[in-house]
């Protein structure tokens, strides 16, 4: 624990609370791709900390249809814990595509690592509360290969990195996980991706996803001008 702050941890700052649970959990937790959320019986509580990339959890009902309900972005923390999903249907929670998971179960936190992981998992909790309410209201009144591209955009914003003409990032998902992602079928997903390839807005393959550079950040500007008016 930083002396500075002696042994409370009601001054330290949140990036330093964040820090202390990152480091345990790479230093003493293990690897994982799948998690079980919801099994007969109880669980192992813990964090599961994506390192890299993006873990998606989802559903399987009693009749085999698998559907995302969440995703978790890179640097964030999920806490799973017994109780979090009580259903019939069975939930996960799996890595995608180049993504690496570390999970660390709870009483290797220390006492006061424990006091301020709830205001930690709130702000994921909030993060993503944003990230499917922005889903949402991109949803409203747009068509399909627009909400296919907004989507892919979102994803650009956090992993994307600049070239001279493109912003490229890991191609995450499978063409299910996209169906998934925005309720529709494989399908239309595959012919919306196709526009948007043949317009020359994105290019797409299983490696890889760039969104042309110029219209990436007029969409950018567009997204931070929207940020700004619902702060206010």
């Amino acid at each position: 624990m930083n002396p500075k702050f002696g042994n409370s941890p009601k001054f330290m700052p949140e990036k330093l609370k964040l820090h202390l649970i990152v480091d345990s959990i790479k230093e003493c937790g293990n690897e994982i791709n799948l998690i079980h959320l919801n099994p007969d019986k109880e669980i192992s509580e813990g964090l599961a900390y994506v390192q890299e990339g993006i873990a998606k959890i989802y559903g399987i009902n009693e009749k085999g249809l698998k559907i995302n309900t969440d995703l978790v972005f890179q640097g964030e923390i999920f806490l799973v814990q017994n109780g979090n999903y009580q259903s019939r249907d069975n939930f996960y929670l799996e890595g995608l595509k180049y993504s690496k998971i570390f999970f660390l179960p709870l009483d290797h936190l220390s006492s006061i690592q424990k006091e301020f992981l709830p205001e930690i998992q709130m702000k994921f909790y909030n993060e993503r509360l944003k990230r499917i309410h922005q889903q949402k209201v991109r949803n409203y009144d747009l068509e399909l290969h627009e909400r296919v591209f907004y989507l892919l955009f979102d994803f650009c914003l956090i992993f994307g990195k600049a070239s001279d003409a493109y912003y490229s990032m890991p191609n995450f998902f499978t063409h299910d996980e996209l169906s998934n992602i925005l309720r529709n079928c494989r399908q239309n997903i595959t012919a919306c991706l196709n526009e948007l390839k043949r317009d020359g807005i994105i290019q797409y393959n299983r490696k890889e996803i760039k969104i042309e550079k110029t219209i990436f950040e007029e969409k950018k500007v567009k997204y931070l001008s929207g940020l700004k008016k619902t702060k206010k």
